[in-house]
C-alpha cells in the first residue's frame, strides 16, 4: 500500500481503524491515490464555500478532495469532474464505501473504493462495479466560474417536502392527509435540515419521526411497509419506526424526534 493510502485511511478513520482497513486490501488493488483530507466549517446556514484556486488538489479537471465538516456523520469526496471553456464542473458525495466502510479515492473517471475495487459515479453516486450495492449521498454544488467558489449545500431539501424553520418540520394535514390514518408513514428531506426523516402514525393512533441515517456506518436507511421496519441496506441492520434496534451490527437507536399534532397539522421537533 502506498504511504498515501495508508495515511488517508488513518485520517479518516484513526489507526485502529485504518489497520483494519489496510488488511482487506486485495492484493490486485490499484494503488489510487486517495483524495487529500483536508478539515472545513460550515457556515450557520449549512453551506461550505471553497475557493477552488486555494486547492491545488482539486483545481486540475480529474483533481479531488476529501472534506471533514464538524457536525456530518461522514466526510465528504469533492470531484473535478469536467472542464474546459468557461465552464467547470464538480460533484460532491459521501467518501465512505457502502459495502464495509472503507473511505474513497477518484482516479478521474469514477469514485473507486481501495479495498475492494467498488465504482461509483462521481456525479448520482450510482454503484458501477460491484461488491458495493448501495449509491452513495450526494450533495448539491454550484459552481461560480467568475469568483472560482464552490459552494455545497449540505442542508439542501427535496421539491416539494416542508423546509424546517426553527427547528421545526409542519405537515399540514391537507397537504399530508395520509398521516390521518393509523398505519400511515410520510418520508422526506427538509430543506435546512438536509437529511431524510420519516413521520408514522402507528397503529394505536400515536405518532412517531425519525432520522433516516443508521447509526452503524451513516448508510440511509428505508421503510419495510410488510415489515413494518426500517431496513439499511448496507449491512442488514434494522429498527422499529420509533427508531429501536431490533438488528446488529447497528447498536444505537435511530435519532428520534418530537411530535406534536394539532387540529390541521403534524409537527416534527428538534429537525436540527
Amino acid at each position: 500500500m502506498s504511504t498515501s493510502r495508508r495515511g488517508f485511511l488513518k485520517g479518516i478513520l484513526g489507526t485502529g481503524a485504518a489497520g483494519a482497513a489496510a488488511t482487506a486490501l486485495p492484493g490486485c488493488a490499484p494503488d489510487i491515490d486517495p483524495a487529500p483530507v483536508t478539515d472545513v466549517t460550515a457556515s450557520e446556514a449549512g453551506t461550505v464555500d471553497l475557493l477552488v484556486t486555494r486547492y491545488p488538489d482539486l483545481e486540475p479537471v480529474g483533481g479531488a478532495i476529501t472534506l471533514r465538516v464538524p457536525g456530518e456523520p461522514t466526510p465528504l469526496l469533492v470531484a473535478h469532474t469536467k472542464g474546459g471553456g468557461a465552464r467547470d464542473d464538480f460533484s460532491v458525495v459521501s467518501s465512505i464505501c457502502t459495502h464495509v466502510g472503507c473511505p474513497l479515492g477518484y482516479d478521474g473517471k469514477d469514485v473507486v473504493c481501495p479495498c475492494h475495487l467498488s465504482r461509483f459515479s462521481p456525479t448520482t453516486g450510482a454503484v458501477l462495479e460491484k461488491p458495493a450495492t448501495v449509491p452513495l449521498k450526494t450533495y448539491v454544488a454550484e459552481y461560480n466560474p467568475g469568483t472560482k467558489v464552490l459552494r455545497i449545500d449540505l442542508r439542501a431539501g427535496q421539491a416539494g417536502f416542508p423546509a424546517a424553520v426553527n427547528g421545526q418540520v409542519v405537515l399540514p394535514l391537507l397537504d399530508f392527509p395520509e398521516l390521518r390514518n393509523n398505519g400511515s408513514s410520510v418520508t422526506g428531506i427538509p430543506s435546512g435540515y438536509g437529511k431524510r426523516i420519516f413521520v408514522f402514525r402507528l397503529e394505536d393512533g400515536t405518532l412517531s419521526a425519525v432520522d433516516a441515517i443508521c447509526t452503524h456506518q451513516q448508510c440511509e436507511v428505508e421503510y419495510r411497509q410488510q415489515e413494518t421496519d426500517l431496513f439499511c441496506p448496507c449491512h442488514a441492520s434494522t429498527f422499529t419506526r420509533t427508531g429501536e434496534v431490533t438488528k446488529a451490527p447497528a447498536t444505537l437507536p435511530l435519532k428520534k424526534f418530537t411530535v406534536t399534532e394539532t387540529a390541521d397539522a403534524v409537527v416534527v421537533s428538534g429537525v436540527s
